[in-house]
């Protein structure tokens, strides 16, 4: 959703600085900026993912385009209409998975209230070793308030690194509800379940083409947890996380031997 842009901000720069930095990657980024012969269509599609389009170069190659001279997507991504689904953009190493041990700092206010309510909509996804623990001081995940103009937004996580989880999330309390209302402990709750989402690995589900789908789950799941701009609605008005956002996490964190985890 537009309030989780920071997070998606995030993704770009990771996935372009990991791009750019691989010594072994041998696609060199190429900062002139050519559009020549590239359908409007697509010149939109790309907007709407995020891509600045007065600054990005995209060039047609066979089966589809480079875009910022690095990212190759394929004719059939960009011509996908609705394009979400479940994919990560990085893993929890399964043993430190099974026990994410997670503090409130948030206060006694409805984002303290709806903590809980973060914690058990993944919690309560069975046959998955996933497991996050409320702890009162050395956590694995600190959740706390924004702290004055530093986020836009309802809120952010922080994505894994090294198969470690992400240690940070923050939630806005200056941010209203989509209805123009103070946020409710159980929309915090919701809130706090998509950011968790960050942390074990999630992108947005919007967001696929930057990171892995999850195998097993569809190409397109508007109701999934992770759902961000273009309907917030999904978030705020969840009862659960879906089938499918289940479905991934079970393949992400689990005992099966074609477990995602190492």
């Amino acid at each position: 959703m537009k309030t989780f842009k920071l997070a998606m901000l995030i993704v770009i720069a990771i996935g372009m600085t990991r791009c750019s930095s691989d010594v072994d990657n041998d696609v060199q980024q190429d900062s002139t900026i050519t559009q020549q012969d590239i359908s409007s269509e697509i010149l939109s599609k790309l907007q709407s993912m995020g891509f600045d389009m007065d600054k990005t170069s995209v060039t047609s190659t066979k089966g589809g385009y480079i875009v910022d001279g690095d990212i190759f997507f394929t004719e059939e991504t960009l011509k996908e209409d609705n394009y979400q689904k479940q994919a990560f953009f990085g893993i929890v190493n399964c043993n430190r998975a099974g026990n994410i041990r997670i503090q409130n700092a948030l206060g006694n206010n409805a984002a303290g209230r709806g903590f809980q309510r973060g914690i058990n909509l993944w919690n309560r996804v069975n046959n998955t070793t996933l497991r996050l623990v409320e702890v009162t001081s050395n956590p694995d995940i600190l959740v706390r308030l924004a702290r004055p103009g530093e986020i836009g937004g309802w809120g952010l996580g922080e994505f894994p690194t090294n198969g470690v989880e992400g240690g940070l999330i923050i939630l806005n309390l200056n941010e209203p509800s989509i209805d123009g209302d103070p946020v409710t402990a159980r929309e915090w709750g919701n809130i706090l379940t998509h950011e968790i989402g960050h942390n074990i690995g999630f992108l947005h589900a919007e967001q696929g083409f930057f990171g892995t789908q999850v195998p097993g789950t569809p190409n397109n799941d508007t109701s999934s947890i992770m759902t961000s701009g273009s309907n917030p609605s999904v978030v705020f008005n969840a009862n659960n996380v879906s089938v499918n956002d289940r479905r991934a996490v079970r393949r992400m964190y689990s005992n099966r031997s074609n477990r995602l985890c190492r």
